[in-house]
């Protein structure tokens, strides 16, 4: 990841927190971090314990990260932001924490009152699956699923239909959303079915090839080690446990995770 990709990410991840900015550089970012985004990068627990405790106003924690060396400031504490740094670190996995579910409105720039004064957003789920074919190798695919939560209608690319419009954290003035007719945990149900449907439709001759790999793999196991009878308690523990670990490595499978999701209301169907 290239400075000018880790500024720009702190840069955001500050705008999406509420942190405020005292001073902007090309290569330096000095920022008072809000109370959200404190505990994340700052590890202070008993502090916020204390202030949690005692009802007080927190005071939270200023940093000052330079992407330049040379920009480093001159009596003022400053760290270097990058990659491989553990604030960097620390930011990202706040994002992946507070970011795995979102609600957004799209946003438009006309105007937006009808004739009965308010006008309709339709109700979306989006979905972002990582699906794993685990076996001694590992491939993995992110798909991108949407739902209609009136209609049920689901569309796939979900993410790259949308990912261009203006969106909006708040319900703007004049809109309001048609009630869904499925619920999340119905719809997510639905989604559940139709990915399982993708999966069994993709060629298993991966997962053929692995087992055969799992079970050459056993027989060797099994030639290693002398006649049950002859085998120590010790000896039998180790085999089995060898088993063990040769099937989870060799046994083929399919993981899926979800990375994040988030209801997103369209002003227009996604194309």
């Amino acid at each position: 990841m290239e400075p000018s990709q880790v500024k720009s990410f702190a840069e955001r991840y500050l705008d999406a927190f509420g942190c405020r900015i005292i001073e902007q550089r090309p290569g330096l970012i000095q920022a008072e971090l809000s109370v959200e985004a404190d505990p994340d990068l700052v590890h202070r627990p008993f502090y916020w314990m204390y202030v949690e405790k005692m009802g007080l106003n927190p005071q939270t924690s200023t940093l000052t990260w330079v992407f330049d060396r040379e920009e480093a400031p001159q009596g003022i504490p400053a760290e270097r932001l990058s990659f491989g740094s553990p604030r960097f670190q620390q930011m990202l996995h706040s994002a992946r924490k507070h970011g795995r579910f979102i609600r957004l409105y799209e946003d438009t720039p006309r105007p937006v009152r009808s004739r009965a004064g308010s006008k309709p957003y339709d109700p979306w789920l989006g979905v972002n699956y990582r699906i794993s074919y685990l076996c001694d190798r590992k491939k993995e695919e992110i798909l991108h699923f949407g739902i209609h939560l009136r209609t049920g209608e689901i569309i796939e690319n979900f993410y790259s239909r949308i990912r261009d419009r203006n969106w909006n954290p708040r319900l703007p003035a004049h809109r309001h959303i048609l009630p869904p007719l499925f619920t999340v945990a119905e719809a997510v149900g639905e989604l559940e079915y139709n990915l399982q449907g993708y999966v069994e439709q993709q060629d298993m001759e991966w997962a053929r090839d692995a087992k055969e790999q799992l079970n050459r793999e056993l027989e060797r196991l099994h030639a290693y080690y002398p006649e049950e009878w002859r085998m120590s308690d010790e000896l039998h523990e180790e085999k089995k446990q060898r088993i063990r670990e040769t099937v989870w490595q060799y046994h083929p499978r399919v993981e899926v995770e979800v990375v994040n999701a988030g209801l997103f209301y369209l002003d227009t169907p996604p194309v």
